[in-house]
């Protein structure tokens, strides 16, 4: 097809910005169109287009960043909510939160979803703004997550706006109370944060955790080596009992094996050998047993709770 110089540029200009591209004009449009028929384009939201080889690189959580950012251009008045705002705060999330389509926050009750927008009524919108795009407040969002979303879903978003102290306890209480409606999933959240927790990835383990019956672990326990506190590790989830008998668990995102960035672009084998050492340690320090848990094993669950049931922790049914 030929190129296009201005929807080129255009498309080019967007990508690096993050966004997607809406027609200015009706020959745009129909130029655009043109190239989500040859396959070159998508049209991920009605007027909106992208690259179909970039758009397919993205994951769901940037798919939504890319949508909102373009779409708050082209409607400035629109305020995001919920699970878009969590993402656009970069708060640690689940990817696949973002499938239900984008969160806007409405003051009309009668405003129907559509096109994949759903709206979240509240009387009054609390403003931010962030990258450019209007958003609701870090405390309300967190509040409309944590009324659309599973706990296990919302954990790890409150853990992560904890953990960067842009949030406290007080204020979603203070918001809550003037919320008519049923809270508990909110004061259940509350109640387990953990600003301690380092990723998504351990926030969702613990958050399965609780919901299948374990007690809740202590994170990021140090242990040392026994006269040389200069030697140490700490583990991602610990648990003690009487008589000494201590469990640890290790959550394994595959970003620890492959983000040059955590493994100084040693090898994979480099960094499995690593990590033998270490849990050879541990055992000399004290340890009982050792868990290694995986993204799969948290999100099957099941194999998460074999795992910890075979390594004897106590477990409510």
């Amino acid at each position: 097809m030929k190129t296009h110089h201005i929807i080129a540029d255009k498309l080019a200009q967007a990508q690096q910005r993050g966004s997607c591209v809406f027609a200015a004009n009706i020959a745009e449009g129909k130029a655009l169109r043109r190239r989500v028929r040859a396959g070159e384009l998508v049209s991920p939201y009605r007027g909106i287009f992208v690259r179909a080889d970039y758009w397919d690189s993205l994951n769901d959580a940037e798919r939504a960043q890319h949508l909102a950012r373009c779409l708050a251009a082209r409607y400035p008045s629109w305020v995001f909510a919920g699970p878009t705002a969590a993402a656009l705060y970069g708060f640690d999330h689940q990817w696949s939160i973002h499938r239900a389509g984008l969160y806007l926050a409405s003051t009309d009750t009668s405003r129907p979803g559509a096109n994949g927008i759903r709206h979240i009524f509240m009387s009054e919108i609390p403003l931010a703004r962030v990258q450019g795009v209007q958003v609701t407040s870090v405390d309300r969002t967190l509040v409309d997550c944590a009324l659309i979303l599973p706990f296990a879903s919302a954990l790890p978003i409150f853990d992560s706006a904890f953990r960067r102290g842009v949030c406290a306890v007080g204020g979603l209480r203070s918001l809550c109370a003037g919320l008519r409606r049923d809270t508990s999933a909110i004061n259940r959240l509350l109640e387990y944060v953990d600003p301690l927790s380092e990723n998504g990835g351990e926030s969702s383990a613990r958050a399965v955790m609780i919901e299948e019956g374990f007690p809740v672990p202590q994170l990021q326990r140090v242990f040392e080596a026994p006269g040389n506190p200069g030697e140490w590790y700490r583990v991602d989830f610990a648990w003690s009992f009487p008589g000494g008998y201590t469990i640890v668990a290790e959550y394994d995102g595959m970003v620890k094996y492959t983000d040059p960035a955590m493994t100084g672009h040693r090898s994979i084998q480099a960094v499995v050998n690593q990590q033998g050492e270490r849990e050879h340690k541990l055992y000399e320090w004290g340890v009982s047993r050792i868990v290694r848990l995986s993204y799969d094993d948290v999100m099957r669950r099941q194999p998460l709770i074999d795992k910890l049931c075979a390594a004897g922790l106590p477990r409510n049914a």
